[in-house]
């Protein structure tokens, strides 16, 4: 088996370790956010882990109410510019914790006075010792370049932060279930995302669209494609969109569509049917019955996106093996991506 299905099939038990670890950690951290009165909270990641930080975004100001956004890292390491990061939750998100980057405006954002916290799956790494507050994610190590359950746990994480610092019990009692939505995930995908990958042999170009709290799996998707079977990807709001890049999709353009049951659904269905009315290939990801891929619902739209990125795992996994492409070790690509 290939490293990238193994590790994909590692995420239920990659996030009940996830789960079961850093109690006191995000104890800790909650309570300095309370003491300290934090206003707002800035994310700052890259790659996947950027995707992970726009799944935060959304979630923190749906759950606890304040606002959010991402970093701008070349602000501080290309343009050398200082931010006034007072009253701020900053929060690094790197898998191995290497980037200069994002250990640049964790560094930047200790020096004005915020509060800072990581994610990562690197014990001892240079962003662990910048933070103040260090969450891990316990994925055990991530070999496959095409990162998988280090995305998935990174997610858990920030739910389990989100109701903690809410102190919404349902949300964290529905969290404990989502290993088992994902088990129930991976055995539904059995066969159905080799089969859509196989069809999609010869695409050029796939779509991958979402809204609101599922926009990052939209990006996520496209990059797990992009990166593993060299096909040009794009991923967008549903909004943006019909804002005009909707002209540019010509008949027969693979679309993937998140459509997880929700605020966003009704929306997406519409969406759907715009983009059929111009011919294009539309696959949806919802549960229902006639969906090009099955979902799992977790029971709350707030976890939904931990579990509606496996079927693109799966899906960019079986059309790199159908073009005849390495999975595990994608062309001019490394694991860690060092950038300033």
């Amino acid at each position: 088996m290939s490293i990238l299905l193994s590790e994909i099939n590692e995420q239920p038990v990659a996030m009940e370790r996830a789960l079961a670890g850093g109690k006191d950690a995000i104890a800790e951290l909650v309570a300095q956010i309370k003491k300290r009165e934090v206003r707002y909270v800035i994310l700052a990641a890259r790659g996947t882990s950027d995707n992970a930080a726009t799944y935060a975004k959304y979630l923190l100001q749906l759950t606890v109410g304040i606002p959010c956004g991402l970093a701008a890292p070349s602000v501080h390491t290309l343009y050398e510019a200082e931010v006034n990061y007072k009253d701020a939750l900053v929060i690094g998100v790197s898998q191995s914790g290497a980037g200069d980057d994002i250990n640049e405006v964790m560094v930047q954002a200790k020096k004005s006075g915020a509060l800072t916290a990581a994610i990562t799956n690197t014990e001892g790494s240079r962003l662990s010792e910048i933070a103040e507050h260090v969450l891990f994610c316990n994925a055990g190590l991530e070999r496959a370049v095409a990162a998988t359950k280090t995305y998935t746990t990174t997610l858990a994480l920030f739910a389990k932060l989100a109701a903690r610092w809410a102190g919404d019990t349902a949300l964290a009692e529905t969290l404990w279930r989502v290993p088992d939505a994902l088990r129930t995930e991976l055995h539904r995908l059995s066969g159905r995302a080799e089969t859509v990958a196989h069809s999609l042999t010869h695409a050029e170009r796939i779509l991958a669209v979402a809204r609101g709290l599922h926009l990052c799996t939209a990006i996520e998707s496209s990059l797990k494609i992009a990166e593993t079977t060299h096909t040009t990807t794009q991923a967008f709001s549903s909004a943006d969109l019909l804002h005009g890049p909707i002209a540019s999709v010509p008949a027969n353009t693979p679309c993937l569509l998140l459509l997880p049951n929700g605020k966003t659904k009704p929306m997406m269905l519409e969406v759907a049917a715009k983009l059929e009315g111009r011919g294009a290939r539309v696959l949806t990801v919802s549960t229902d019955a006639d969906a090009a891929l099955p979902l799992t619902d977790t029971g709350t739209e707030l976890l939904a996106p931990l579990v509606d990125i496996l079927p693109a795992q799966l899906l960019a996994y079986h059309l790199t093996v159908a073009r005849g492409l390495d999975p595990d070790n994608p062309s001019g690509l490394t694991k860690v991506t060092v950038t300033r």
